[in-house]
């Protein structure tokens, strides 16, 4: 019964694609990169908010997790956004790789533009209008001071006018950097791909990395108001590109996997935390670490074994309502369990936290993922939409 209920919910909530294919590590790796955001955020404010109301303990954040070991390695979360880009790196330069390096059919640009449009723009209006309401509604904004944030936000144009995190989403910053990419995709795309020799396309692929890392530390493009532009974010998406050449020509007849890449790959993921920063050399080691990382769930026995497991890949399936909607549920249900205080144990009040919060996150994700971003999975679902409503209107 439970294995029949099981199957059953495990087909309704399987993501749906416009090819009809679905390459399971890549839903893997976005459960990879989904679940260290969201403990980072619980972190905070279980700092903010449960360390804060007890007496006797002082601080801030960044001084408290370069004392707490703990504390550091979580706050690392938000490399997950950027595993998320190189993500989108692969997905998106996938058909066109396709096309240049295996002679299918060509990317019609009206149809991956508005593809972009019917699958993303709903749940995301969705979600920044009813958020922008509850803040209105909650007395933190008037009507007339919300107005110009809520269009940044929509139009995606919060990050370059107002130089900071939406008000009304904070995780918007990086859903803006991704529409940018987007639009730049089917060039960066033919600059890379329409390359036929294979050392020379990924000679300079790889040296578009490095030389976009070198731009970054001389113009500062990795800081303040660049970093929340595609110019401070393009090298995570072009070690998605790379992924792509490797799976269309590597392992376009099987994957051998082997154990090594296991180690190899844990080590990468520890280098990646450790080598967010802005230094230099450590970018370029970050850069190479995002690749190894991506590669190495593919390559890896126990690593692909755990990342192409159903529940783990239905789980990365539904990142965007996930990404979407929790931050403002960690904000809310912080504030409520406050009180949940274990004494100095960090771990012991993170893991309490988490406990509680996670599964409210993904009840409330998957109700969303259904009701809202799944049916927008079909490509095909403005045509019925507006048949049904007509149907409505002659009836």
């Amino acid at each position: 019964m439970k294995r029949k209920f099981g199957a059953y919910l495990s087909s309704k909530l399987i993501r749906v694609t416009t090819s009809g294919k679905i390459i399971r590590e890549i839903d893997g790796l976005r459960f990879l990169a989904i679940l260290p955001v969201i403990i980072q955020h619980i972190s905070e404010r279980l700092f903010r908010y449960s360390y804060a109301s007890h007496s006797g303990f002082q601080g801030d954040y960044h001084k408290f997790i370069n004392t707490d070991i703990s504390a550091y390695w979580i706050s690392r979360g938000t490399v997950g956004v950027f595993v998320f880009f190189a993500i989108s790196g692969f997905v998106l330069s996938f058909p066109f790789a396709k096309h240049y390096l295996s002679e299918q059919p060509s990317v019609n640009l009206k149809k991956y533009f508005w593809r972009r449009v019917t699958r993303l723009e709903p749940p995301y209006i969705v979600v920044m209008t009813l958020l922008a309401i509850a803040l209105i509604i909650k007395g933190d904004y008037t009507f007339s001071q919300m107005t110009p944030h809520y269009l940044a936000s929509i139009l995606y144009q919060h990050n370059l006018i107002y130089h900071d995190y939406s008000i009304i989403n904070p995780v918007a910053w990086s859903l803006e950097i991704e529409i940018q990419f987007y639009i730049l995709a089917p060039i960066l795309a033919y600059l890379v791909f329409s390359i036929k020799d294979l050392w020379l396309r990924r000679g300079l692929l790889i040296s578009y990395i490095f030389i976009f890392v070198t731009l970054q530390n001389v113009f500062d493009w990795n800081m303040g108001l660049m970093k929340m532009t595609i110019l401070g974010q393009l090298p995570h998406f072009l070690a998605g590109f790379l992924l792509a050449d490797v799976f269309l020509n590597e392992w376009k007849n099987g994957i051998k996997k082997a154990y090594v890449w296991d180690i190899i790959g844990i080590l990468a993921l520890i280098l990646l935390m450790y080598t967010w920063t802005t230094e230099y050399w450590k970018n370029l080691v970050f850069a190479l670490s995002l690749f190894t990382v991506l590669f190495s769930v593919f390559k890896g026995k126990l690593l692909n074994a755990f990342f192409t497991n159903t529940w783990i890949m239905i789980s990365g399936g539904m990142c965007y309502s996930i990404y979407l909607i929790h931050l403002p549920i960690v904000e809310f249900l912080s504030r409520i369990i406050k009180p949940v205080y274990l004494g100095s144990n960090y771990l012991a009040n993170l893991t309490a936290h988490f406990l509680i919060i996670a599964p409210v996150i993904m009840i409330a994700s998957i109700i969303f993922y259904s009701l809202i971003e799944k049916p927008c999975m079909d490509k095909d679902w403005p045509q019925k939409f507006t048949a049904f409503f007509k149907r409505k209107i002659s009836a």
